[in-house]
């Protein structure tokens, strides 16, 4: 029994000098997580289908991703939850480390500006928040980092089927390495072999070769991406990454987006707003508008008018004067109730005169308007005729 104690103690010492012999550092990097957002379209609920690779750096960093997308009601927020494979390689010459990486993200949109038919915003404002937690494992490296996710993008859509989303990020986080460390195993393979390697020995080395520590680090990423829109249901996106695995690598990625729910933008809003947008376009300048409002609102404050016909005033409540009624009443004016005095007889002349005919006698004069009625009017002064002798 002792002896198989010996043999299985000086397996650990050579497994421990194997591992040094190896020189494997592991260091948790602070970009080794997915990426956060799959998708900057929030008109819809979405999943996403999505590939990456480092192009540029050392090592090596692959992803394959999948993403389920919930959009509110209003289309300002999207939850995001992500699964994600990852493939890394710290150095060109270390071992390939494997893992798993989830993302629960939660992205805000604010629209800036109108939208286009197919309720793509022009423009808006996004951030997000969330946590991106990634283990990785291999025989060298193992170690797990918990970032918390900062970030924000300003999408611009030039026309309605191409977006155009620049973007930043932040990433603080918490990670726990696994390092591997040289130690000389020389006295505990000579002490395995002479059989007086003892417990705390195997424990001291153990100790020495392996470490587990914590540290927090910030990572920081910048991309670019373009989306896209090939109709209501697919889109098709194009990502380009800056500090994707390693803090300076460059990475590509594409996507494909397909929205399984209805919009909850609606296209008739979207179209109304455009309509809006068209015709203040060709509307004409302010002041010619301002003068056309005005006209209208002289013409609805006073009635129309026939050409040559004068408006109704209100008569006068100013009594009129009996003489300045003589001089108003036209010439042949019947006279008042009182009778007109006798013609005279003319003169036995040799020359017939012929005889002036009465005026018409009227019982009254009409009043004025607006005033008392008036008495008898006087007949007019007439002259007498020439008196012969």
């Amino acid at each position: 029994m002792r002896r198989v104690n010996e043999l299985r103690t000086a397996l650990v010492a050579l497994a421990l000098a194997g591992s040094a012999s190896l020189a494997g550092t592991a260091r948790a990097r602070p970009n080794t997580h997915a990426p956060a957002i799959s998708t900057w379209d929030t008109r819809a609920s979405t999943v996403v289908l999505g590939i990456g690779r480092a192009v540029s750096g050392t090592g090596d960093f692959t992803r394959l991703s999948y993403n389920a997308n919930f959009s509110s009601t209003t289309g300002l927020l999207s939850a995001q939850f992500g699964a994600h494979y990852l493939t890394y390689r710290d150095q060109d010459d270390s071992s390939l480390a494997r893992g798993f990486s989830a993302g629960g993200v939660a992205l805000f949109n604010f629209p800036l500006g109108g939208r286009f038919g197919n309720g793509v915003p022009r423009s808006s404002f996004d951030f997000y928040i969330g946590g991106v937690p990634t283990a990785l494992f291999s025989g060298q490296l193992a170690f797990i980092s918990v970032p918390l996710v900062l970030g924000a993008g300003v999408p611009v859509s030039p026309v309605p089927w191409l977006s155009i989303e620049p973007w930043v990020e932040l990433s603080p986080g918490l990670n726990f390495d696994t390092r591997i460390q040289e130690v000389s195993t020389a006295e505990a393979v000579q002490s395995a072999m002479d059989g007086t390697l003892t417990r705390a020995e195997v424990e001291e080395l153990v100790e020495q070769g392996l470490k587990i520590s914590q540290e927090t680090t910030l990572g920081k990423r910048a991309g670019l991406s373009l989306t896209g829109h090939l109709g209501e249901r697919v889109d098709l996106s194009a990502h380009l990454a800056l500090g994707a695995g390693h803090g300076g690598s460059a990475s590509l990625g594409a996507s494909l987006v397909v929205r399984w729910d209805s919009m909850v933008v609606s296209n008739a809003t979207a179209r109304e707003e455009a309509a809006r947008e068209a015709d203040a376009s060709e509307t004409e300048v302010p002041g010619v508008c301002r003068q056309w409002q005005a006209g209208l609102r002289r013409c609805m404050a006073s009635p129309p008018q026939r050409r040559g016909v004068q408006p109704l005033r209100a008569p006068a409540t100013r009594p009129t004067s009996p003489a300045r009624r003589r001089l108003k009443r036209p010439p042949a004016a019947a006279p008042g109730p009182r009778s007109a005095a006798p013609p005279a007889q003319p003169a036995p002349t040799t020359r017939k005169t012929p005889a002036k005919k009465a005026a018409p006698s009227s019982s009254t004069t009409p009043p004025p308007p607006g005033g008392k009625p008036a008495g008898p009017a006087l007949p007019p002064l007439q002259a007498a005729p020439p008196v012969q002798r």
